[in-house]
């Protein structure tokens, strides 16, 4: 008896996996990439800030008065792991479900499995091979978990099956879809709430009732009273999708208006991010080209292009929804203007089922030539940006060729931890020093929050890094925390090129230079000073 219930588990088991084969494929592939992540020492910059913020928290710092980065909220709470394995960990299970989500709305989008899984299996290779950074739990990595889920949401909708697959579906029962819409909204707003720019994967979404609104609106013979309910409709569906977006941001202001943040969360969390997107130059000599990156340039641009998806009757509503949601990932990609290639992960799944859809296309030409013709231009747009920002992909080869080298023994954990950044050799030796101390706040003058994270240690300062410091003048306010606390253990960058005023002063008066690392020096407060 129990040998048959163990066989006819296993005949069920066989049955899911044969069933779920390319699902389960996409998810290996995803984990069996993403293992050297777990090999990497503490060395990129980002992580380092989010796993510092989210220590402070852990210590009962107020968020954005206490400790602050300029981004929204909720990365630094998800970065309330113990370290950083477990926060590689987190991104591993986080994109295992995103790549779940993913293929579930590819196979929506284009029925057959093996269409959906070439798709997904784009979007798995750009998100987790280190050329845009994938191999980084980057914020851009968590918005896509949310706007997936969102557009999960979505998919379940009268709206999207009226758009996608025509279904003749009366006003009623499109109103009734009101909580579907809802909670899609709310996805899209806690990804907001973990990077600004998932605001514009909210306007793809609204884009599917914008492209049905336009097509009764341009349709010939249509009365005038089915466009009005058209518009009705295409209304109450975004009202909802917004309505849903502001409940996670509202509640987000509410709390740090509660605990007495609410002034710092607008300046830091939200309104920072308005100047953070307009101080970057660009060293471009052709005054259109100088143009079409300004602001005004953009929108102009996204709003010839959504205009021609709009109006243009030769396209399937799989195209339009896709081309659409590039461009406008590719607007919030660029909306600072900075070469950074984790910014582009934003676009990848648009990128990945435009791609596709631009295969079938091609395929069925010259049925679909316009939509080909279109479809090939907007897939250069990544590549074109790329070359112009001049954003420089990161080496897969050399990635996973040193990890092989690793694990063969050719190179030592030393030499494979130091092929990241210079730093990490130099931060592991002082962190030895800092455990031995048990201190929770220490202060680094410089850019180094590798350290912080490292050691599990707090800045004396508001923020994690001088950059933050001198961009927005607070200087005066760091040395008086400097001097108030007294921390234990003051590190200076050597590559650090401007003073902060006082610095030197007060570690000539209290401090001794303990240690000399070829990148920095360690100061430590002279022991008859710790005891006043």
């Amino acid at each position: 008896m129990y040998t048959k219930r163990v066989l006819k588990l296993l005949k069920q088991i066989d049955r899911k996996c044969e069933e779920y084969l390319e699902l389960l494929i996409l998810l290996l592939t995803v984990v069996l990439l993403r293992i050297p992540n777990f090999f990497e020492p503490y060395w990129y910059g980002d992580e380092a800030i989010y796993l510092t913020v989210g220590n402070g928290l852990k210590q009962g710092l107020r968020l954005y008065t206490d400790i602050i980065d300029h981004k929204t909220p909720l990365i630094y709470y998800l970065a309330m792991v113990p370290n950083q394995f477990y926060f590689r960990l987190l991104n591993l299970g986080w994109m295992m479900v995103t790549t779940a989500l993913f293929f579930s709305l590819a196979k929506k989008l284009f029925v057959k499995t093996r269409i959906a899984f070439i798709s997904t299996l784009i979007f798995v290779l750009l998100t987790t091979l280190p050329w845009l950074e994938g191999n980084i739990p980057n914020g851009e990595l968590f918005v896509l978990g949310f706007v997936m889920a969102g557009f999960w949401l979505l998919s379940k909708t009268a709206g999207w099956q009226r758009f996608f697959y025509s279904t003749k579906l009366p006003l009623k029962k499109l109103n009734r879809q009101w909580w579907l819409l809802t909670g899609s909204g709310v996805f899209f707003g806690l990804g907001i709430l973990t990077k600004v720019p998932a605001l514009l994967d909210l306007g793809a979404a609204l884009m599917i009732g914008w492209f049905v609104f336009i097509a009764k609106l341009t349709a010939k013979k249509t009365a005038w009273s089915v466009r009005l309910k058209s518009l009705l409709q295409f209304l109450a569906q975004s009202g909802w999708l917004l309505l849903g977006a502001l409940i996670p941001i509202g509640l987000s202001i509410a709390y740090f208006v509660s605990v007495g943040s609410g002034r710092d969360y607008l300046d830091f969390g939200l309104l920072y991010n308005v100047r953070y997107s307009s101080d970057w130059q660009l060293d471009f000599t052709n005054p259109a080209l100088q143009f079409l990156f300004t602001l005004p340039g953009k929108i102009i641009s996204l709003g010839a292009i959504l205009g021609l998806l709009s109006f243009t009757k030769k396209f399937t509503p799989r195209f339009q929804f896709a081309a659409s949601w590039l461009v406008l990932s590719l607007f919030a990609a660029l909306l600072s203007n900075r070469p950074y290639p984790h910014y582009l992960i934003q676009a990848v799944p648009a990128f990945s089922l435009l791609l596709v859809e631009f295969g079938l296309a091609i395929k069925y030409s010259p049925k679909r030539k316009t939509m080909a013709v279109i479809g090939g231009l907007l897939l250069l747009l990544p590549f074109t940006i790329t070359g112009l920002l001049n954003v420089r992909p990161y080496s897969t080869s050399q990635y996973y060729g040193q990890f092989y080298r690793l694990l063969s023994g050719q190179i030592s954990q030393s030499t494979y931890d130091q092929s990241f950044d210079g730093l990490v050799k130099d931060n592991y030796e002082a962190a030895d020093l800092i455990y031995g101390l048990n201190g929770q706040r220490i202060f680094i003058w410089g850019t180094n929050p590798m350290l912080y994270a490292l050691t599990q240690t707090t800045p004396t300062s508001r923020f994690t890094v001088s950059f933050h410091i001198k961009s927005f003048n607070d200087y005066q306010r760091t040395m008086e925390q400097i001097r108030a606390e007294k921390p234990k253990i003051i590190v200076v960058m050597n590559n650090e090129t401007e003073e902060l005023i006082g610095l030197s002063q007060y570690l000539d008066a209290l401090y001794y230079a303990n240690t000399q690392y070829p990148s920095m020096t360690l100061y430590l407060l002279r022991e008859n000073e710790q005891a006043l």
